[in-house]
């Protein structure tokens, strides 16, 4: 009897200590994992209709092997496209099951496996099994695909029970879906894991959408320009671009990564401009996009994808394409005041280009600099020790005879033709205003070619970005400043592209104003002040009268 109770007593126990641990969320040794999702982010879930994506987060499990699936269900609950990784004894994606092949050999670094190339199970084309888990970095990644690349990916298929493939019925269309990621042990059973917020959970969601966007674009370098680009898309409720596009990946620190050109270009050009067939609001007609003009180089994304799409679809002028620039050319301008003597600083301000009614609405002027010292030809340093007098109203400038005057500014694209750069949705722009001429009587300057920016790095070295579009840098020389003649001149500036052909909308006046030689800016200002005295003694003087 006395048996009897104690067993009875410790199957009491037993089911006591279960239902504790149910109670508590205690999970056995075997389901030690931790998971979270970190892109999407908070400010990335809206997207391009047919746009691939990522499923990226935090992963870690000090137990027993675990599988990472990712489902996603429309707004109706219909699953629609259901991943999972199939993970080796140690927990991990084998590098065996990983043909790094498709990633070109000088895009890839650092020796981590792109979840682009699974093989296993049921082959490459399956994208069923497009789930990387690495447990040495502490990440899973997974390749939702929606339909951009289908037409040459050779990936946009699943496998069936019996491992058919079979094409993907539905593409990721205007909609709203739910993005489902759990854990699976090794036959297949859900296991509970902690999430981001230390609670254990059976899965994690998330709401993500597609359908229009309204993308903030601009160059990433400088880090004060993306700043910009990320935070007027904040401010405004624009779409702007942190989290990786599918074929560009890297780990946080930046030691390893890859790139996939013919993946992530496509990915990156229809939140652009949306040239695909197939979806139902995202067309070239609804695109939206404002545009940073500011150190765009000849061979980034910005210009030969971004900017590139909208060219391409000849929506340079449309009402829905919206450019903007600082306006003093420059996000911060430090110099030597030559004057005073003291340094100075202005910062500038972003303003959107001039309405297309204006009659010179492609060519803008944002600053001019003048100094005894040489400035080279469409250049800009950033060196905060140089000694010049800068002016923020350029088109009515002064220079006295043997300065240099520089005159900084910008113009707006084009309609151009474009010529293929290699890769899916790479594009070289094959034309932009590159020359004008300042005509006053029988005199006339000439100048052409972009922009050469020098930024100065934090360590002091010198960083020389060259071929900045769309922005340009005139100088006059010493010589011709001293050859110009003494009074007030308005020049007229005609702009024109590639080829020499005039563009129209260029049209604007630089008055130039030359001192006498024994005279500077600076000399004018002691009689300038005794005049303003004079001037507010005789006005006291009225004043007392009158009372």
């Amino acid at each position: 009897m006395i048996y009897v109770w104690c067993i009875a007593l410790r199957s009491e126990c037993l089911l006591l200590i279960l239902l504790l641990a149910a109670v508590f969320c205690i999970v056995p040794a075997g389901a030690e994992v931790s998971l979270d999702i970190l892109q999407p982010s908070e400010h990335e879930t809206a997207f391009a209709e047919m746009r691939d994506l990522y499923v990226y987060g935090s992963f870690a499990n000090t137990g027993d092997p675990a599988d990472v699936r990712v489902r996603v269900y429309d707004s109706n609950g219909v699953l629609i496209r259901k991943l999972q990784s199939h993970v080796d004894l140690t927990g991990e994606t084998p590098a065996s099951s990983v043909d790094m092949t498709l990633v070109p050999e000088k895009q890839k670094w650092g020796g981590i496996l792109a979840v682009e190339g699974i093989t296993e199970p049921y082959g490459h084309a399956n994208g069923a099994n497009k789930v990387l888990v690495s447990k040495t970095h502490g990440y899973y990644l997974a390749y939702v695909q929606g339909g951009v690349t289908r037409a040459y990916s050779g990936m946009y298929f699943e496998a069936v029970e019996n491992g058919e493939l079979i094409s993907y019925s539905r593409d990721l269309t205007a909609g709203v879906y739910s993005i489902v990621v759990d854990v699976l042990d090794a036959d297949g059973k859900t296991l509970r894991f902690m999430n981001g917020d230390g609670m254990f959970v059976d899965s994690l969601e998330l709401t993500v959408s597609f359908g229009l966007t309204h993308a903030s674009l601009g160059m990433f370098r400088p880090g004060e320009n993306r700043d910009n680009v990320v935070s007027y898309a904040r401010q405004n409720g624009l779409r702007s671009y942190i989290d990786w596009f599918p074929g560009y990946f890297q780990l946080p620190d930046g030691s390893a990564g890859y790139q996939i050109p013919a993946l992530w270009q496509p990915n990156n050009g229809i939140e652009v401009v949306n040239t695909i067939n197939g979806t139902i609001l995202d067309t070239p007609k609804s695109a939206e996009n404002t545009l940073i003009i500011y150190n765009i180089g000849s061979s980034s994304t910005t210009l030969q994808v971004e900017l590139a799409g909208i060219l391409l679809a000849g929506l340079e002028d449309s009402d829905k394409t919206t450019y903007r620039y600082y306006d003093t050319g420059e996000i911060c301008y430090t110099w030597i005041d030559a004057a005073s003597g003291d340094m100075k600083t202005c910062s500038g301000v972003l303003t959107e280009y001039p309405d297309t009614s204006a009659d010179d609405f492609r060519v803008i002027y944002a600053r001019a600099d003048r100094s005894s010292d040489p400035i080279p030809d469409n250049t800009v340093s950033l060196l905060p020790n140089l000694t010049k007098t800068v002016d923020v109203t350029p088109y009515e400038v002064t220079v006295s005879p043997g300065e240099y005057l520089a005159l900084y500014g910008l113009t707006r694209p084009v309609q151009t033709d474009l010529s293929d750069a290699g890769t899916p949705y790479r594009y070289t722009v094959d034309d932009q205003i590159m020359s004008f001429t300042y005509t006053a009587g029988d005199t006339m300057y000439e100048f052409d070619g972009l922009l050469t920016r020098v930024f100065v790095n934090a360590d002091g070295s010198l960083y020389p970005a060259t071929q900045t579009n769309y922005e340009f840098g005139h100088v006059f020389t010493a010589e011709q400043t001293a050859d110009m003649p003494v009074g007030t001149t308005v020049y007229a500036v005609r702009g024109y592209d590639a080829a020499g052909r005039y563009v129209e909308h260029t049209n604007t006046n630089i008055t130039i104003t030359v001192l006498p030689a024994s005279a500077s800016p600076q000399d004018t200002a002691l009689p300038i002040s005794i005049l303003l005295a004079v001037l507010a003694t005789f006005a006291v003087i009225v004043v007392i009268r009158k009372l």
